[in-house]
């Protein structure tokens, strides 16, 4: 079973259709839902394998509601849209830059009249939830000083990131139960004896999300650093977290907060099994937002996702519109508010 699973939330159901989108993208060198390009001859196919597929779901997964969720995720990906490039800036970048593993990145951008290919997304190989670039430019590893190669579509338009304030530290204090809406590292800082500058405040929740039980902080004795990782262990409750973790459902599967499985279950080490949790449902909460985003507004070009934020490209007519919507965060069912943030993404 867990195996038929693991198969299943893996496979591109799309494959043999996407031959079609790639055939119009050639010609017109834009994007295009598979449902507009497909002949009237395969629609029929197309529409048989969705069920198909939501027949499997049901039979090998019928007790987790995330099959439902996942397969949501596929109006964000199959909206994310070609980017453009600023072939002059591109060009410099490649001929000065020296460093391979950044240049075999830059080069995953070469764009043909100034429009790179669409991005493709491995969306459940990692453990840890996170999306993995399976074919076209590898935002995810783009340096931020090479950002400057992206280009707005639009004359008086810019790329911006929408991304989550906090996401992960957040989830953390949500899963523990306890919830705020106040900024967590103020929170943080409130708790202690003593006055500490944020960006250490931030580094040590971040380390101790990834499993740092106690570590010296720069600028920080030896016993103030005690204190704070002994404060953010006790305002994050790890071990309610732990308990979450570690728990195997009837088919033999781990699962994160929403249900997505999590492939770890010869993981023994606890700060792993709490990170892979938290991670992977921060994930989630992510998807589903941008998800609900792009369904309900068209104000904005997704281009990418970029862990917790998504790459969008907009026009000036529309920026206050999308900055309104964006500033109102995102309130889930289950797991309550989340802030947002929207800011420039290339400068």
């Amino acid at each position: 079973m867990n195996k038929e699973l693991f198969k299943l939330y893996n496979i591109d159901y799309l494959k043999d259709f996407k031959k079609y989108t790639v055939f119009f993208e050639e010609i017109d060198e834009s994007s295009f839902d598979i449902e507009e390009v497909l002949p009237e001859f395969a629609l029929d196919d197309y529409y048989n394998t969705l069920e198909e597929s939501k027949g499997k779901f049901e039979k090998y997964d019928s007790e987790s509601r995330y099959a439902n969720i996942f397969k949501e995720y596929s109006i964000l990906f199959e909206r994310l849209e070609s980017s453009y490039i600023d072939l002059l800036v591109y060009k410099s970048f490649i001929e000065i830059e020296k460093n391979e593993s950044v240049l075999n990145t830059l080069k995953s951008f070469r764009s043909k009249n100034k429009i790179t290919k669409k991005v493709v997304y491995e969306k459940l190989n990692n453990v840890s939830g996170r999306l993995v670039v399976k074919s076209g430019p590898k935002i995810l590893t783009l340096p931020s000083r090479h950002r400057s190669i992206l280009k707005s579509r639009y004359e008086n338009g810019c790329i911006y990131s929408i991304d989550f304030s906090a996401l992960e530290p957040r989830i953390t204090a949500k899963l523990s139960g306890n919830d705020t809406n106040n900024d967590i590292y103020e929170d943080v800082l409130n708790m202690l004896s003593y006055t500490a500058d944020r960006s250490v405040i931030k580094k040590a929740v971040i380390s101790s999300i990834y499993g740092a039980n106690y570590t010296s902080l720069q600028n920080l004795t030896e016993s103030k650093s005690k204190e704070l990782f002994n404060v953010i262990n006790k305002y994050f409750n790890f071990s309610k977290i732990l308990e979450m973790s570690k728990n195997i459902d009837d088919n033999g599967i781990r699962r994160n907060y929403f249900g997505r499985p999590i492939w770890n279950l010869k993981e023994g080490k606890e700060n792993i099994l709490i990170n892979n949790y938290i991670q992977s449902t921060a994930v989630d909460v992510s998807l589903i937002y941008f998800t609900s985003l792009v369904k309900k507004t068209n104000l904005f070009i997704p281009l990418y996702v970029l862990h917790d934020a998504l790459i969008v490209d907009i026009s000036s007519e529309n920026l206050d519109f999308v900055k309104e919507i964006v500033e109102k965060g995102y309130q889930d069912k289950d797991l309550g508010y989340f802030p947002l943030k929207i800011e420039k993404f290339n400068t």
